[in-house]
């Protein structure tokens, strides 16, 4: 990682950090799945039961799709730990901030960056 702008010490840090929260991931995504197969025999759906179990699961599925978001950002830091591109904003091709990767250390992006991005999905969701 010749020309990084972060020490080893740094990159090896990161790299332990998102490969536990890779693992706390799996393991949650794990037990919520072994949870909704879990079905009580004892258990008699009403109409108004019905309704509410229907929006518990679409609940669910939400949080299971940011979830699988998130660990797909996971892997590609991983990635860019590999390749030597993490740290390295995606849109200014400048250094991310240290305190921002060790909050989010799955960003692509430095904090301007993400400002401008959200501003202009924020004007986008306006004109639509």
């Amino acid at each position: 990682m010749g020309s990084s702008p972060f020490n080893a010490k740094f990159y090896e840090g990161q790299k332990s950090l998102l490969l536990n929260l890779k693992n706390e991931l799996l393991n949650s995504i794990k037990n919520k799945s072994q949870e909704d197969l879990h079905v009580d025999v004892d258990e008699v759906i009403e109409d108004g039961d019905q309704a509410q179990t229907y929006l518990n699961q679409n609940i669910q599925f939400g949080l299971r799709e940011r979830e699988l978001s998130k660990l797909r950002e996971i892997e590609s830091a991983l990635t860019r730990i590999e390749d030597g591109t993490y740290g390295i904003c995606e849109e200014t091709d400048e250094p991310i901030s240290k305190k921002r990767l060790q909050k989010m250390p799955w960003t692509r992006l430095s904090i301007q960056a993400a400002e401008e991005v959200e501003r202009e999905r924020q004007n986008f969701q306006r004109v639509s």
